[in-house]
């Protein structure tokens, strides 16, 4: 192995923390394009590395690592799978152990500093005819020459070239380009040049931000952006004076953008849009915005329906106009709007009638409704809705949690406890158990209630569920009396579970399970199961040790490697594991 120099070990950086960040798979891959040469013209500038890696299609990618003191700031990489690829693997590992291939390179404004305005145009002229796509960001600049407002059109042009890119790294590199420009300008407090950018950059996203943009925005970056011209758009409207023309454009954009958010399904793209409408809007620039988002209303199915109902009813709450809002759920809204707008109004009878009619197989909406009947005060309406509901051929379990909730905070302990204990035995989870023993210790008959849900769930043959209650009760035996019966035919192996549970009062049997399991893992003949062999292998050397039996573990290892010493692999991670 080769010895790093000194500027190397000050990163503190090894392959084991290499593959450590990028995971095993991207580690091997990176590896071998290592060890193939595939990094070209590796340079570094003072705490950043950068150069080229070609990639499995003679493509080539470009690599950009910043440095920390003790290891790795930030690392990115122009190939499409993102995240910690091979390729930034291979320019680490090329620094690890050819640091001397490494071009040092000054930073670039001291290298620009002695040319001339004449050697600067040539120098930029022939990098535009190397890569003709630097041109853009000439472009990008002559969209706001010093001195002078911006070009709108110029803008927009940008806008466009951005969101043609095939890779979601060049969108966003290029967004955050003319972000910097709006930054820059409202630093001058150049608001209108700053706002107009925002505006472009955010009209352009809502209007591109489709179903296939979303998928290859994995990360939410460029997402992020809109929400960041949002923000930008918010202050310039706060500090800056500017026609009606100009106001009602920015206002449109920030309403199209949360129109974009509302088909888009709700995603939080450009958050805060509407916010910023209640708090600039006049009479008669809502106006103009309510009559676009009226036009969308009858081409949306419930949920797009809501959302845009709201968005005027909301308007007129605002400035206090209740009765207005109202009438606009009225006329306009979905079903479920107006079932909540009659429990507002103190008509909860008639809210439950719409329920039964149309909700009796929406549970969420259900118990909605119940909790706002509570909040309005009238509570028994929607007791007595899911109490019918529950006694229907398949009750759901939310309906039970709901009204065992709702008896035990009114202080109807007994109602609690029947709606506990038929909740438990219809869905059996540990959580439900506890609440019902909380319940039963309340009213001082636990005991009795243990012992008949414990019944019950043995004749039901949730033997699973059980093993998960004796284990939260910390009665590992009976756990391990249970754990049989839970084998058969069950998806989950609980033998971990009790296993673990077991190592500190009954380490034979702990043993006895963790071998169990070191036999099942084998049997699949899969790498990642013998390291799962491995790690099982590591609890029983220590539960041996703890006991004082280290002949046994030896004997015990040496028997089960000779058995299997066809298999390589296995041998292997028996190997890393330092068995």
């Amino acid at each position: 192995m080769l010895i790093m120099d000194e500027k190397d070990m000050v990163t503190g950086l090894t392959e084991a923390y290499i593959r450590q960040l990028a995971g095993e798979q991207s580690f091997e891959s990176g590896m071998h394009y290592y060890t193939m040469g595939a990094i070209r013209e590796p340079f570094r500038q003072g705490m950043q590395l950068g150069g080229e890696c070609s990639g499995s299609q003679d493509e080539q990618y470009m690599v950009k690592i910043a440095l920390k003191e003790n290891g790795i700031g930030e690392a990115s990489c122009t190939c499409p799978r993102g995240g910690f690829c091979k390729h930034i693997v291979a320019l680490l590992l090329t620094y690890i152990y050819k640091p001397g291939a490494f071009r040092d390179l000054n930073s670039l404004e001291d290298m620009l500093t002695s040319f001339s305005k004449e050697d600067l145009i040539a120098l930029i002229e022939k990098m535009v005819q190397r890569e003709p796509s630097l041109l853009a960001l000439v472009e990008r600049r002559g969209a706001m020459p010093p001195g002078s407002s911006v070009n709108i059109e110029s803008v927009r042009r940008e806008v466009g070239r951005a969101l043609r890119h095939e890779a979601p790294s060049d969108i966003e590199t290029d967004l955050r380009d003319l972000l910097s420009l709006a930054e820059n300008l409202a630093q001058k407090e150049d608001w209108l040049g700053a706002g107009t950018i925002y505006q472009e950059v955010l009209d352009g996203l809502a209007a591109s931000y489709d179903d296939e943009l979303q998928e290859m925005d994995y990360d939410g970056a460029i997402a992020a952006i809109a929400g960041d011209c949002v923000d930008g758009l918010s202050e310039c409207l706060d500090e800056g004076d500017y026609d009606s023309n100009t106001r009602q454009e920015w206002l449109a954009t920030l309403m199209e953008a949360e129109l974009a958010d509302i088909k888009l399904g709700g995603i939080d793209f450009a958050p805060g849009a509407f916010d910023i409408i209640l708090e600039q809007a006049t009479e008669e620039e809502w106006l103009l915005l309510e009559e676009r988002v009226r036009e969308l209303i009858p081409e949306n199915g419930d949920w797009g329906r809501q959302r845009l109902v709201n968005i005027l009813a909301v308007w007129r709450e605002n400035y206090g106009r209740h009765d207005e809002a109202c009438q606009i759920i009225r006329e306009l809204g979905t079903v479920e709007q107006r079932m909540f707008l009659l429990v507002r109004e103190g008509k909860p009878g008639e809210a439950v009638a719409l329920a039964k009619e149309y909700f009796t197989k929406m549970p969420g909406i259900i118990i909605n409704l119940a909790r706002a009947l509570t909040d309005a005060g009238a509570a028994e309406y929607g007791v007595a809705l899911l109490t019918e509901l529950v006694n229907s051929e398949q009750p759901h379990s939310g309906y039970l949690e709901w009204l065992a909730g709702h008896c035990r905070q009114n202080g109807d302990l007994e109602a609690a406890l029947k709606w506990q204990r038929a909740l438990l035995l219809q869905s059996p989870s540990v959580e439900s158990y506890a609440v019902l023993h909380e319940i039963g210790k309340e009213l001082g008959i636990w005991e009795e209630v243990r012992t008949g849900v414990l019944k019950e769930l043995e004749d039901k043959d949730k033997y699973g569920k059980l093993i998960e209650i004796a284990l939260y009760e910390g009665d590992v035996k009976r756990a391990l009396e249970l754990l049989p019966r839970a084998q058969a035919g069950g998806w989950r192996d609980y033998r971990v579970e009790v296993a673990r549970a077991a190592e500190e009062k009954q380490p034979l049997d702990a043993i006895a399970l963790y071998q169990e399991m070191v036999e099942t893992a084998i049997s699949r003949r899969q790498r990642k199961t013998y390291s799962q062999a491995a790690g099982y292998l590591r609890r029983i050397k220590g539960l041996y040790e703890r006991l004082g039996y280290s002949g046994k573990w030896e004997k015990y290892l040496a028997a089960l490697r000779k058995e299997h010493v066809r298999l390589p692999a296995l041998q292997d991670e028996f190997n890393k594991a330092g068995l």
